[in-house]
């Protein structure tokens, strides 16, 4: 086959949200079992890698790597044609989200480091291991979905505002006629 009768027999990129439903939800799981299996270790590992600096670098690297494996098993799957322009915005809003989600647990991270300073509590401040599972497993699934949920959204619209201009020139051939 030639490259002409490769592109097209594909079709561009089409995402569907169960696609990425159901890799976060078998990443819920995987996190969950991970928990199950290392009740202690793997907090502890969350909590030394959190206050060494690296996890949201880490979660950004993560989610931007299980993004992009989807998007390209979902074209695979479908015989699509991975759009490079579709992969990098998959990415860019992965890593805002990551930046986003990095913000609020920075806020909830001084919010509990006030409130124990305020009770004169002794012992470590700032957020605990079990607040860091809970925002790591929300911030997890939030960047495995959402980004999904926007592209849709965003291939909407510019499908839609695409579709209107074709009926316009048609429409403006029709009366010139």
């Amino acid at each position: 086959m030639n490259q002409a009768m490769t592109s097209k027999q594909l079709s561009p990129a089409r995402v569907r949200l169960s696609d990425s439903a159901v890799t976060a939800g078998a990443t819920s799981l995987a996190y969950t079992a991970a928990l199950m299996l290392f009740p202690h270790a793997f907090p502890q590992i969350l909590q030394r890698v959190f206050e060494g600096g690296y996890f949201f670098r880490t979660l950004a690297l993560v989610l931007v790597i299980t993004n992009a494996i989807l998007f390209l098993l979902i074209c695979k799957r479908r015989s699509q044609k991975p759009d490079l322009l579709t992969l990098s915005y998959i990415a860019f809003l992965t890593i805002t989200l990551v930046s986003v989600f990095r913000m609020l647990v920075m806020f909830a991270d001084e919010q509990a480091q006030v409130s124990h300073i305020l009770l004169h509590m002794p012992g470590r401040s700032g957020i605990g291991s079990e607040e860091l599972l809970l925002y790591t497993h929300l911030g997890i699934v939030f960047g495995i979905f959402f980004p999904y949920v926007l592209v849709r959204l965003t291939r909407d619209y510019v499908s839609s505002r695409d579709s209107v201009e074709p009926d316009a020139k048609a429409h403006g051939a029709g009366a010139g006629q």
